[in-house]
């Protein structure tokens, strides 16, 4: 079966040649908290196919980018455009329908309901039932749970998830509910997968493992990712592009066997090479 990333190879990785209008753009993004700047004149493009790691020491502002693209920040200059429209106008609420996911650093899974009742609340996300409709139990509306039931097991499967869909988040280890946090961001059906540090407490032999489904889910399922993660072998065997930041500032983008060898990203991390 031909992959997304051989359908579309040369479109995913040579970006701006035949992708002009990128999925995402990132136009001199600025965030202040009181007198601290989180972000300073942040500008990058993510073209469709590609993934994109963002990389940066602690308090360089990944995190603070990130809840800017899913709207729970506003910046305070600059714009975020998806597919060539601004975003800062949707609430937050909005986004997921946008088709942007996300994951988050700490675990957003409710812990007392079962790996299936999580990803169907990501599926719910995309579901035009109100509470009128759901009172009365109309024909559409019932349809419409078949269908998010029948893409949450599907997801499930795909994930291997199938020995934990019934059993219950607090249950499992910290590896499997990463995968859930994964699945439920699927559920979305995103065209746009942001993951917060998805290697967070991974071991080794998880990490790598997740670095091959990360690729996975780009090549099969056909969705961009932009990917921020501190573990940098991940971002560096996986990533297409990567772009640094450092202090809320950007300094360096690139492949990246480019960004790797920058001296402001070398001397940013305590002037070591990244191994």
């Amino acid at each position: 079966m031909e992959t997304y990333a051989s359908a579309h190879s040369a479109s995913a990785h040579a970006g701006a040649r035949t992708h002009p209008t990128p999925l995402l753009g990132v136009r001199d993004v600025g965030v202040r908290f009181g007198g601290i700047i989180a972000l300073e004149n942040v500008s990058f493009d993510l073209h469709e196919g590609v993934l994109l790691g963002l990389i940066g020491p602690n308090g360089a502002g990944k995190t603070t980018l990130f809840n800017c693209l899913s709207r729970l920040y506003t910046p305070h200059q600059g714009d975020i455009q998806f597919q060539g429209r601004t975003i800062l106008e949707r609430p937050a609420h909005r986004i997921a329908e946008l088709g942007i996911g996300r994951t988050f650093q700490n675990l957003a899974l409710f812990r007392t309901m079962t790996v299936l009742e999580n990803i169907l609340v990501g599926g719910h996300r995309r579901s035009r039932s109100d509470f009128l409709s759901d009172a009365l139990r109309l024909p559409w509306v019932r349809r419409e749970e078949e269908a998010l039931e029948k893409a949450a097991w599907e997801i499930i499967h795909y994930l291997r998830l199938g020995n934990f869909a019934e059993r219950r988040l607090f249950e499992l280890p910290l590896g499997v509910q990463k995968r859930v946090e994964l699945a439920r961001a699927l559920a979305v059906r995103p065209k746009l997968l942001l993951l917060d540090e998805p290697a967070g407490g991974l071991n080794h032999h998880e990490v790598v493992d997740l670095g091959a489904l990360i690729r996975r889910i780009r090549d099969e399922r056909g969705v961009t990712v932009l990917l921020v993660e501190h573990h940098m072998q991940l971002v560096m065997s996986t990533c297409d592009r990567v772009v640094a930041l450092d202090f809320g500032r950007k300094i360096a983008e690139g492949t990246p066997a480019e960004v790797q060898a920058n001296e402001d990203v070398i001397r940013a991390y305590l002037g070591t090479t990244m191994q």
